[in-house]
C-alpha cells in the first residue's frame, strides 16, 4: 500500500509542477456515472487542467478516489411465498486512482470549446495495482467571466491488464481558473442582441 501512495504523491508532484507557471485550474471532477452495476469505482476526483503546451493543447491530471461493492458467496434463500431468492455477501474495497490525460481544445463559439483527449489511468486497491487503462476522452468547455470553468466529459478506457476489459464515466467539472488568459471580444451577434434588447 505504501508503493501506491508513493505512486500517486509522484504524480501529484509532476501535475502541479507543470503548472506552477502555467495558465491552470483546479477543482473538483464528481463522476454523473461510472462503469455501473456493482463496480462502482469512483465518486468524485480532484482535477487539474493547465495549458502549458501550447494555446489550444492542455494537459489534466485527476485523483480519485472512492470504493466498490464485492459480492461473495451466493446463498440461495427462501422466502415465505415459496420462492427462492438469491443472497450474497457484502464487501466494500476502498480504491485509489491517478489519471494523465493530453487534449485538444477547440473553440464551438465565443466561450464554449469541445475537446478530445488520449490518456492513461491508474486504479489501485488495498491489494496493489489493479487496472492500467488506456484512455480518451470526449467533452465540452465553458470559460465563464469569472475565473470559473465547466466541463462535461465521456471518457471510455481500455484495461490492458486484464484482457482490454472496457469501462467509462461520465464526468461534471467545476474548476477555478488562475492565470486567466486576456478576456475574448463578444460576437458581433451578441451585441447586435444587447443593442435590440436594451438599445
Amino acid at each position: 500500500m505504501k508503493t501506491n501512495f508513493r505512486f500517486l504523491a509522484f504524480l501529484s508532484f509532476i501535475a502541479f509542477a507543470a503548472v506552477a507557471n502555467a495558465q491552470f485550474a483546479i477543482g473538483l471532477r464528481p463522476m454523473l456515472s461510472n462503469y455501473g452495476g456493482y463496480d462502482d469505482r469512483r465518486r468524485a476526483e480532484i482535477s487539474v487542467m493547465t495549458g502549458t503546451i501550447g494555446e489550444r493543447t492542455t494537459m489534466e491530471f485527476d485523483f480519485g478516489w472512492g470504493h466498490r461493492t464485492l459480492l461473495s458467496n451466493p446463498t440461495y434463500v427462501p422466502l415465505p411465498t415459496g420462492e427462492v431468492t438469491l443472497q450474497y455477501d457484502e464487501t466494500r474495497q476502498y480504491w485509489a486512482s491517478g489519471t494523465a490525460m493530453l487534449q485538444w481544445h477547440h473553440k464551438i463559439l465565443w466561450r464554449l470549446y469541445y475537446y478530445v483527449g488520449l490518456g492513461a489511468t491508474a486504479y489501485f486497491a488495498e491489494d496493489g495495482l489493479d487496472i492500467m487503462g488506456i484512455d480518451v476522452q470526449l467533452g465540452l468547455e465553458l470559460k465563464l467571466k469569472i475565473p470559473l470553468q465547466i466541463t462535461v466529459d465521456y471518457r471510455p478506457m481500455l484495461d490492458v491488464l486484464d484482457g482490454m476489459a472496457y469501462y467509462h464515466t461520465v464526468g461534471l467539472g467545476v474548476r477555478y481558473q488562475f492565470r486567466q488568459p486576456e478576456p475574448e471580444p463578444e460576437p458581433k451577434f451578441l451585441k447586435k442582441w444587447k443593442q435590440k434588447l436594451f438599445g
